[in-house]
């Protein structure tokens, strides 16, 4: 190997790093798999991340030759419950931002009030040109319907925090918005009548004033059941119903992109009732960091 070859960076798909595995809401799509203990993530404590790991973790990146396709703050808990996130976010901004294409948060947005939001916003400046998705986890678009799924009565402050996101972000005076955010609506039984109008609720939402600066998609999630078997092919059969009766289809506006999961990559096509959900959108469906505006 030359000394060039050496020194090229290698592409690692994508990082994630867990800022705490605690979680202020009861999903019961959540923890009938993981077993709901407070303050136990199997045998282990949960807990918070120190600062001094996580500088020795991203500067480990710094020095290494490892590029990623994205970096995720978030696994099982919610991040936004650790008091140093956005501390988090600007130092890796300021160190790896050329060792990933974007950075994203995944919150529920409980504890995303305008203080936070502020302290995302300092962060997201350092870096305007590098893109920062916030997926915000909501599965409904009514107060009842958000309890039945999230195990609280949380919807008010859910949307009040989101509302003020948007606004927040379309003050910003930049020739260009790369903070990007994610409306997801996970289908399951509990609000899979609902997803139709999540879909024209952000889609108003977004189109009203600078609210749809930046990119900005709905993303509409199967959710996994336990590992698989017929209740995951019972989950997937109701995917593919509430797509098709509500009639979504993807579709790319300037101020909102919706976005749907195709089929499994293992799934046979022999499912009469998969319809026209078997859309050929990637795995994932998620929005491409050259999608940002």
């Amino acid at each position: 190997m030359s000394e060039a070859e050496g020194h090229e960076l290698r592409h690692c798909g994508v990082l994630q790093i867990e800022p705490t595995d605690f979680c202020n809401l009861t999903c019961p799509m959540c923890h009938p798999q993981q077993g709901f203990r407070p303050n136990l993530h199997g045998d282990l404590l949960k807990g918070y991340m120190d600062m001094g790991l996580y500088r020795r973790i991203i500067d480990g990146i710094a020095r290494g030759r490892a590029r990623f396709d994205h970096l995720i703050f978030q696994w099982l808990g919610d991040p936004s419950l650790h008091p140093e996130l956005f501390d988090m976010l600007d130092y890796a901004l300021e160190k790896v931002a050329d060792r990933f294409e974007y950075f994203r948060i995944d919150t529920n947005a409980i504890l995303f009030g305008p203080e936070r939001v502020q302290q995302l916003l300092a962060a997201y400046q350092r870096r305007p040109d590098k893109p920062v998705l916030i997926v915000f986890s909501l599965d409904s678009i009514s107060r009842d319907v958000y309890r039945r799924v999230k195990g609280r009565d949380c919807f008010d402050q859910v949307m009040a925090n989101v509302h003020n996101f948007l606004e927040q972000r379309g003050k910003l005076e930049l020739d260009s918005i790369n903070l990007n955010a994610e409306f997801q609506f996970v289908l399951q039984e509990g609000n899979h009548h609902e997803v139709g109008d999540f879909v024209r609720y952000w889609d108003e939402a977004c189109a009203q004033g600078r609210n749809g600066v930046g990119y900005n998609d709905v993303m509409i999630k199967r959710i996994s059941v336990g590992t698989g078997g017929e209740k995951q092919h019972q989950a997937d059969r109701l995917y593919a119903r509430a797509i098709r009766e509500h009639g979504l289809a993807p579709f790319d506006k300037d101020h909102l992109h919706l976005k749907i999961w195709m089929e499994r990559a293992w799934e046979e096509h022999d499912d009469p009732e998969a319809g026209d959900a078997d859309l050929a959108l990637g795995e994932t469906g998620m929005a491409a960091p050259s999608l940002v505006t």
